[in-house]
């Protein structure tokens, strides 16, 4: 219970600070105290991650009829920006936020990524449940750090959605880390 409220917070604050394309409540504060709130919640993140999406994955993704869309995540550019939170000094950063992948009424949540820096790898939630390893951090490139599907990663996709496109390895973007 307690995690759930203080997902909702930080929700709540990202709203605020206009990372999130959500709707503000119907009890939302007049627009001057949300001006300053906004500025309280945004020292309480590290930075951010950006993610561009590698155009083959793209296109790819579009042709199984998956669609991607952030949920509780910004935009910078044409990339989309996932709030760090935690402290990054202990070799990973955490992360609210995350995606949706949907095609038709099928839907796969990929949320609250863990960048482990001693093991290479990005983990997240599923469907808000079980945490697991999604992809593995690659070589730098000038749009970020390679994202690749793991095993486990491919294996859900594929079940998920009927398919068997995804493949281990496959990349489906890139990351970069920005610290504060």
């Amino acid at each position: 219970m307690r995690n759930r409220m203080i997902a909702a917070a930080v929700a709540f604050g990202i709203a605020l600070a206009g990372g999130a394309a959500v709707a503000a409540p119907a009890t939302a504060a007049p627009a001057s105290a949300a001006t300053s709130n906004s500025k309280a919640w945004g020292n309480f993140f590290k930075g951010r991650t950006d993610l561009t999406l590698d155009p083959a994955a793209a296109a790819a993704l579009t042709s199984l009829g998956v669609k991607v869309k952030p949920v509780f995540a910004g935009k910078t550019g044409s990339a989309i920006s996932f709030a760090i939170v935690g402290d990054p000094t202990d070799g990973t950063i955490e992360h609210v936020g995350g995606l949706v992948l949907q095609a038709g009424h099928t839907r796969l949540y990929l949320t609250n990524y863990t960048i482990d820096l001693n093991r290479g790898v990005l983990s997240g939630l599923v469907n808000f449940r079980q945490r697991a390893d999604l992809f593995t951090i690659g070589a730098a490139t000038p749009q970020g750090v390679t994202l690749a599907l793991t095993p486990g990663a491919a294996s859900v996709l594929n079940s998920t959605f009927g398919v068997t496109a995804f493949t281990a390895g496959l990349v489906i973007g890139y990351g970069n880390p920005v610290l504060r």
